[in-house]
């Protein structure tokens, strides 16, 4: 089977367990009791959806593609950045708390762009990580009003 055949299979199966999980919240005792079951049930009906159009696509290209040239190859750089990635997301979490919102995004941000584009694009790398920080953490805390983490030093 095809390498995104494979991830249409799992986000097919991972957003039917998240639909599962979402039914299973407890509803809310006050107004409509569905209110906090929607958002989720609808990210893992979504999840179930593009899962299956990424599954067809591939099963329309040949699940079982007998020309090896034409397969996609897993390389050493792909698999080092995969394990970049997924380093710098355990790192962000573990800091989010503790640098608040703006710091620990400015921070894992960067350092995914730096690995992702490289440091001869430093600049756009920054201005995207300050512009995309300070964005979202305008527009949940002043639009959506939503408290994020704040940094130790109490701004932000």
């Amino acid at each position: 089977m095809r390498p995104n055949a494979w991830v249409g299979l799992v986000a097919m199966v991972f957003g039917f367990i998240y639909g599962m999980q979402a039914i299973a919240l407890p509803k809310a005792p006050i107004g409509n009791p569905m209110a906090p079951i929607y958002f989720p049930l609808g990210l893992a009906v979504l999840m179930v959806l593009f899962g299956a159009v990424i599954f067809i696509i591939e099963a329309l290209k040949g699940l079982n593609s007998d020309d090896k040239s034409k397969r996609p190859q897993f390389h050493f750089h792909s698999m080092k950045l995969i394990f970049i990635v997924i380093v710098l997301c355990l790192l962000y979490t573990a800091m989010f708390d503790h640098l608040g919102f703006v710091f620990s995004t400015i921070i894992f941000l960067m350092a995914m762009l730096m690995a992702i584009n490289g440091k001869n694009k430093s600049l756009q790398n920054g201005i995207i990580t300050l512009c995309f920080s300070f964005g979202m953490w305008y527009i949940f805390v002043n639009i959506f009003q939503i408290n994020l983490p704040a940094s130790p030093l109490g701004i932000f």
